[in-house]
C-alpha cells in the first residue's frame, strides 16, 4: 500500500472513529463549540474581547487538545496503535490522521468565532496565524500525552491540567505589572493567544510572544517525534 493509500485509510479510520464515538464528539467538540456560541447571543457578552479570548483557549483545549489525547489514549487501549505501527504506518501519517479532523474543528472555530461574538478582526492574517499556530501546540501537547501516556485515564488526567493551566492563566494578566507573572504569561503556551487579544490593532508580529509560540512548537514537535519512535520501540 502507497502513502496515498495509507492516509485515505487512516482518515477513513478517524471518520469511523467518530460516527462511533458520538458521546466524545459531543463532549470535547460539540459542547464547548455550542455553548460558547449561545454565550456569544446574550447582549452582555456579544462584543466581548476577553470572553472570545477565553473562549478560543478553551476550545482549542477541547477541540485540539483533549480530543486527541483520548483519541491516541483509547487506540493504545485496544492495541490498534501497535497494530499500525505494525502495519507500516510512518509517523507523519499516523499524525497527519490524528490532527485531520480536530485542526478542522479549531479552524472553524477561529474563523466563525470572532463573527459570533461580533468582534473586529484588525488583521486576519495575524490573527490566523496565532489561531492556527496555538491550536497546533495544543495538538502537539496532547500527542505527546497521549502517546506517552499509559491508559486513556492517565492521558485524561495530563489534558485535564492543560485545560485547567489554558482557562485560568490568561486571568493573571490584570497581575502583568508583576515581573514574575509577566514572565510566566509571556513564555506560556497560549501568550500570543492571550497578548493578541490584549492589544489587537497594536499587536506586532515581533511581540515576544510569537518567539515563545514558536519555540512551543519546536519543542513539542520533538517531543512528539520522541514520544512516536518511543511506541514504535516498545512494539518492535
Amino acid at each position: 500500500m502507497n502513502k496515498k493509500d495509507r492516509l485515505k485509510s487512516l482518515i477513513w479510520l478517524r471518520t469511523q472513529y467518530l460516527k462511533s464515538n458520538k458521546a466524545l464528539l459531543y463532549i470535547c467538540v460539540g459542547t464547548p463549540i455550542g455553548d460558547f456560541a449561545l454565550l456569544s447571543l446574550i447582549p452582555k457578552f456579544h462584543g466581548s474581547i476577553l470572553l472570545l479570548s477565553f473562549a478560543l483557549n478553551f476550545v482549542y483545549s477541547m477541540t485540539s487538545g483533549s480530543f486527541v489525547s483520548m483519541m491516541i489514549g483509547e487506540e493504545k487501549e485496544k492495541k490498534n496503535l501497535r497494530t499500525l505501527i505494525l502495519s507500516g504506518v510512518k509517523m507523519q501519517e499516523y499524525i497527519f490522521s490524528i490532527i485531520f479532523y480536530p485542526f478542522l474543528f479549531s479552524i472553524f472555530t477561529c474563523i466563525f468565532f470572532p463573527i459570533f461574538f461580533g468582534v473586529s478582526i484588525p488583521s486576519w492574517p495575524i490573527y490566523l496565524i496565532i489561531a492556527i499556530s496555538t491550536s497546533l501546540i495544543f495538538i502537539l501537547a496532547n500527542l505527546s500525552i497521549g502517546l506517552l501516556a499509559k491508559s486513556q485515564m492517565h492521558a485524561s488526567l495530563f489534558t485535564f491540567g492543560i485545560v485547567m493551566v489554558a482557562t485560568f492563566l490568561p486571568m493573571l494578566t490584570d497581575f502583568s505589572n508583576i515581573k514574575p507573572v509577566k514572565y510566566i504569561i509571556d513564555w506560556s503556551f497560549i501568550s500570543a493567544n492571550t497578548e493578541y487579544f490584549i492589544k489587537l490593532e497594536h499587536f506586532k508580529i515581533t511581540d515576544i510572544s510569537i518567539i515563545s509560540m514558536l519555540l512551543w512548537i519546536v519543542g513539542l514537535f520533538i517531543l512528539t517525534q520522541f514520544a512516536f519512535a518511543w511506541n514504535r520501540k516498545e512494539h518492535d
